[in-house]
């Protein structure tokens, strides 16, 4: 009789906790049916205490910890909903394979992709996820020597970081966060805070707390900052409105200004743009006819609008989702993430280079930078050295998160030129904010067209190599001032400093002509100096009480007399130019000064290069 009562107990006991266990599993699956996962979490880990060989439970966990963090929690559960089940399903295999197979044990996922798919019913799926671990494999076995770094919990939180975005000189960098605290305290469907945009500063070589923007930047709903210009003056917005657009602003001394759509907006998704050097050509994400992402580019118009998008280029996208585009500042080096071409599994990242007119086929750049979850929105410094990511991995602070990457030192570095200053009044030394043109004085065109800091007076420039530079800086009621740079190819990563000090149109104030050049012992003006001379053109024909004079200088190399009437003869060239393109003969003085005027020792190359020039000075105004 004893023995009875207490198989009787023994069984109550059980009946309850069954009971227990499956009021939780049921609270749990409202949670899980609304893809609040880590919610439903919460329920089944309680029932999972309970009734740990439930093959349901064990199932649904698993695929929580699928979709959540940290995903290889997901591994104990599938292969345990596995074991306990009679008959183990298709479905129940494709989760334990897709689990093995972001945990990189990819040889055990090909075994149980191809369980998942016995009868080869679902072929194209399996095969791509099949080619996938291939990848895998190839690249673990042949690791890239990336240095991959963790900012920390200064910059990241146990909710989402990504996007990064840095100016050209890597002192700004901003970020989009999922974090507690944002502007509009709301929480989307997954209990996820909505988007914000943050910003912090290179101090010293550390990043510095990150600061939470305020409007317009960021607003009561989603706020993703989705790029940047490389001097930081012009920033590109996500809005989940109208199916997905991009809004920019501009940067107006230390304020933004108001978001503007821009024209390459359609009823679909777009997003994630990324503007070349000169700003003349945008390279974006937007949804296909058939729901995929594929990157679009656009060119810009004299007047400022963009042409219509087209896509880049079938050696770029694929039938598979494309995202995150990024050109360098060498101006022909494009990274990106995609689901096809050889990724490992996710979106990996990619490069393809511009040459001839034609796109590179796309390189993988590999473990440890590529895993097989999403590694997804690179930049990389101008000078190639280092890079910045967001990835989902098991050692961060939560589902993802933002690291640097030390490139190897046998990594490609760019052939460019980064120009940066800061322009401001002789006078009173203030900052101005001026306009900065950049032409090619070899063709005549203009490359791009920016300007300084309205409070600061900073500039920043990125010059590809291979092209002789004219820039200018312009700005009313003063003097413009032309600088040369000749970016040569082969000299790897420059950096140029150069601050510029504008002077009023004063009699007496002298600017040279850095752009100016004539043949070698000669006066003939050679056609790289059109378009320094016809800026000269056009500052005469705007200020029209302007005289001026062409003085001209050598150094003291040779005869006095032949530098003396060799100086005189290239001012006069220069006046005859202006004469022949409009301007009145009457406001022109032609002056050769000879080696009488240097500006530096004539004893060094440098020095007499310096004092080898043609200004033009202010009579009246």
């Amino acid at each position: 009789m004893k023995k009875l009562v207490v198989l009787a107990l023994i069984c109550s006991s059980f009946l309850v906790y069954a009971q227990s266990a499956a009021k939780l599993i049921s609270k749990g699956e409202v949670f899980f049916k609304d893809n609040k996962f880590t919610k439903a979490l919460e329920f089944f880990e309680q029932a999972y205490a309970i009734d740990p060989k439930n093959v349901d439970l064990n199932y649904k966990m698993g695929l929580c910890y699928l979709a959540t963090f940290p995903k290889s929690k997901s591994l104990q559960y599938l292969r345990q909903a596995i074991e306990n089940s009679p008959k183990p399903t298709k479905e129940m295999y494709l989760a334990y394979a897709g689990s093995l197979h972001i945990n990189h044990q990819f040889d055990k996922a090909i075994e149980f992709y191809k369980k998942a798919d016995p009868g080869n019913t679902n072929a194209k799926a399996t095969s791509k996820s099949i080619k996938e671990c291939e990848f895998g494999k190839k690249y673990l076995a042949s690791p890239q020597d990336f240095k991959i770094t963790n900012l920390g919990e200064r910059i990241n939180t146990p909710q989402a970081e990504y996007l990064p975005r840095i100016t050209a000189d890597m002192m700004t960098m901003y970020f989009t966060s999922r974090r507690t605290g944002s502007t509009g305290g709301k929480l989307d469907v997954d209990d996820s805070p909505f988007e914000d945009v943050y910003m912090c500063k290179n101090k010293g070589g550390a990043w510095d707390a990150p600061m939470l923007l305020t409007k317009p930047i960021n607003s009561e709903i989603h706020d993703a900052c989705v790029g940047v210009s490389e001097d930081g003056q012009t920033m590109f917005v996500y809005k989940g409105s109208n199916g997905g657009d991009i809004f920019e602003t501009e940067l107006k001394g230390d304020k933004w200004g108001e978001l503007k759509s821009v024209s390459i907006n359609t009823e679909q998704f777009e997003s994630s743009p990324s503007l070349s050097p000169d700003e003349r050509k945008i390279f974006f994400v937007k949804k296909t006819s058939t729901g995929s992402k594929d990157i679009y580019t656009c060119s810009r118009g004299i007047h400022g609008a963009w042409s219509k998008p087209i896509k880049i280029s079938d050696n770029i996208n694929t039938p598979y989702d494309e995202e995150s585009p990024y050109m360098h500042p060498d101006g022909k080096t494009l990274y990106f993430s995609s689901k096809g071409h050889s990724s490992m599994g996710g979106y990996d990242i990619f490069k393809s280079t511009y040459s001839g007119g034609v796109w590179s086929v796309p390189e993988n750049l590999g473990y440890p930078l590529n895993t097989a979850l999403d590694d997804v929105y690179f930049v990389l410094s101008a000078d190639g050295k280092v890079g910045f990511y967001s990835s989902e991995k098991e050692s961060g602070f939560g589902k993802q998160d933002l690291y640097s990457v030390r490139t190897p030192t046998t990594y490609h570095r760019p052939d460019l030129t980064l120009f940066a200053g800061k322009i401001t009044d002789a006078v009173t030394n203030l900052p101005l904010e001026a306009k900065i043109f950049i032409q090619n004085n070899e063709t005549n065109e203009l490359v791009a067209e920016l300007h300084s800091n309205a409070k600061t007076g900073e500039y920043l420039i990125s010059l590809p190599s291979g092209i002789n530079y004219n820039i200018t800086v312009e700005k009313n009621e003063y003097l413009f001032h032309s600088e040369n740079v000749h970016a040569s190819l082969n000299e790897g990563f420059k950096k140029m400093y150069k601050d510029v000090k504008l002077i009023t149109m004063k009699p007496g104030a002298s600017v040279i002509l850095n752009n100016l050049f004539f043949e070698s012992g000669k006066n003939n003006l050679s056609d790289e100096s059109n378009a320094e001379l016809f800026r000269l053109v056009k500052l005469l024909k705007t200020t029209p009480k302007l005289r001026l004079e062409i003085s001209g200088h050598t150094d003291n190399t040779g005869n006095l007399q032949a530098n003396q009437k060799l100086s005189q003869d290239r001012a006069k060239a220069v006046v005859d130019f202006l004469i022949s393109n409009g301007v009145d003969k009457s406001r022109l003085v032609a002056k050769g000064y000879g080696s009488d005027q240097p500006v530096a020792p004539n004893d060094t190359p440098e020095g007499r290069q310096l004092n080898r020039r043609t200004e033009f000075k202010v009579l009246a105004n």
